[in-house]
């Protein structure tokens, strides 16, 4: 089942078009992959209207009148901010403000893996007026605010509460205000110095126009608000905002206030870490989204994301076998977009397997590169992963062999990329198994070599010390090394086993020919003579 056409044909039985795709982050710091989510998920949609006719349009909003609440645990020097809007922080380096500044690493990102909104900033819009009357109808109509905040979240709001923060005249910070009262032109505020724990107001009192930027709708009523004001009738969010009496629920129950429809909703799971532990912008856990777009391409790092359903977690840990097995799956949905609908190819066994029409048009809905559109071989990750470790490998004779054929331009840039990107992962993330590096040292593990296994090694050491004086490929020596374990009568498996313990430390590894030709004849005999 490919979910974006399931999905667009229900968006299409409740509302009619144009649609207005949207999604909406505050920027408060580097902002985890989780949020990329959000993004893809509306993106795939919005392009999937497109793609049957329909008319779309597909923004995105940095709510940036956010007040700073944490200080982000990578930064320092920032204490002081707290409180104040996002947009009137300095950022980390450079001229933007601290909200434009983590706004455009993420932009960068979502941009890389093929999502293209319009980016709106809601601190802009405020100040343009388009907030104007919303503003003003949440404070006329505060009663009925009071009371969907009681019957949907169970708050109790007292008397004289509004649902407006101003921005402090005196101390520029917000999210210390509190609104005492309205007279249908200027509203009265204390910037209190006990409002909130993580923020100190400078105790001010005064009178403001709250109007053209200068105060904002609290978050549960700010939501819906920009759902009024866009005329927004397509936004998901992550499923924590949609429990009853969230966010979500709130922002459904003010849309009768507002008078607007509610938009579609696509409550989404979350990206997961290997624990389980939802990934937090401010508490720096899991991956940031720069990352991600620097250690995967942009189809493989899109596909991540869409080839699992919205409702399904994605766990995602680029510490284990997570890179390979997506590149794997990657390829396999590859395989069946370059197979003609009439197609069929045989596994292993010889069973025939018809052409995956789902997987394709995963494969097809993360392609963002013309060259992929082109049937093209898909050289494996993993076994490229190991024979970049070995200089004495020409990658693209094997590719070649692999293939069976020479290899077309746009196949030589994909393996270009795959060879960068392999780099990136073992340097940076994969785990010990797939790093084979010779052992300057003899290896722990040769103390537990049975006989026959130190016999075969010292046999291997004299064939090479003969054999080996003559320039004979990597290929043939592992099917000399072969045939010496027929002689020799020793299974396979524990001689080739014997060979990547005493070499590596490992009990497995790449082809024996490969490791022993790149370590060098010398190296290799040296050590199966000491043993």
């Amino acid at each position: 089942m490919y979910w974006p056409e399931v999905l667009s044909k229900e968006i299409q039985s409740k509302l009619k078009e144009p649609y207005h795709v949207d999604d909406m982050k505050t920027p408060s710091g580097q902002i985890h992959i989780g949020s990329l989510r959000g993004v893809l998920i509306h993106d795939v949609i919005h392009k999937q209207f497109l793609k049957e006719g329909k008319q779309s349009e597909y923004t995105y909003i940095y709510n940036d009148m956010d007040p700073m609440n944490k200080v982000p645990v990578y930064l320092n020097g920032y204490d002081s901010e707290l409180g104040k809007p996002l947009f009137n922080i300095k950022a980390p380096e450079g001229d933007l403000n601290f909200a434009e500044y983590f706004a455009d690493i993420f932009t960068n990102a979502f941009n890389t893996i093929g999502a293209n909104p319009t980016i709106l900033y809601s601190s802009q819009m405020y100040k343009a007026g388009k907030f104007n009357e919303v503003i003003k109808e949440a404070l006329d109509k505060v009663e009925e605010i009071r009371k969907v905040y009681q019957e949907v979240a169970g708050y109790e709001k007292p008397e004289g509460w509004y649902p407006v923060q101003v921005i402090c005249p005196q101390c520029g910070k917000v999210g210390t205000t509190i609104v005492t009262g309205w007279d249908g032109t200027n509203v009265q505020f204390e910037c209190k110095t006990d409002l909130v724990k993580w923020a100190v107001g400078c105790g001010f009192k005064g009178e403001i126009y709250p109007f053209d930027g200068n105060a904002k709708l609290m978050w549960k009523v700010d939501w819906p608000a920009h759902w009024k004001v866009l005329g927004i009738n397509v936004e998901g969010a992550g499923k924590d905002h949609s429990s009853a009496g969230g966010s979500r629920d709130m922002a459904v129950h003010l849309c009768k206030m507002f008078g607007i429809p509610e938009p579609m909703d696509i409550p989404y799971e979350w990206f997961l870490t290997k624990e389980g532990t939802k990934m937090s912008t401010s508490k720096g856990i899991g991956m940031y989204a720069k990352d991600l777009i620097e250690l995967l391409p942009p189809e493989v790092a899109r596909f991540l994301i869409l080839r699992t359903h919205y409702n399904s977690a994605i766990l995602f840990d680029p510490n284990d076998d997570t890179v390979p097995d997506l590149y794997d799956e990657f390829d396999r949905c590859g395989k069946n977009y370059y197979m003609k609908e009439d197609e069929a190819t045989f596994d292993a066994k010889g069973n025939k397997i018809d052409k995956d029409i789902d997987a394709s048009k995963y494969f097809e809905s993360a392609i963002i590169r013309d060259h992929f559109k082109t049937t093209n071989f898909l050289p494996r990750f993993r076994t490229l992963s190991v024979l970049i470790q070995m200089p004495s490998i020409d990658i693209y004779e094997w590719a070649k062999t692999e293939k069976g054929a020479e290899l077309t331009e746009s196949e030589k840039t994909i393996l270009d990329e795959r060879i960068a990107f392999a780099n990136i992962w073992l340097k940076s993330y994969a785990p010990e198994k797939y790093l084979f590096r010779f052992s300057e040292n003899i290896p722990e593990g040769t103390k537990d070599l049975t006989d026959a296994q130190k016999a075969f090694l010292k046999s291997v050491s004299e064939m090479l010390q003969t054999i080996y004086a003559q320039d004979k490929t990597a290929d043939e020596l592992q099917f000399d090394i072969y045939e010496l374990t027929k002689k020799m009568v020793i299974p396979s498996k524990d001689a080739f086993k014997a060979i990547y313990i005493s070499l590596i430390g490992k009990d497995s590894g790449p082809k024996a020919g490969w490791l022993i030709k790149d370590i060098g004849y010398a190296n290799v005999v040296e050590r199966f003579s000491s043993l």
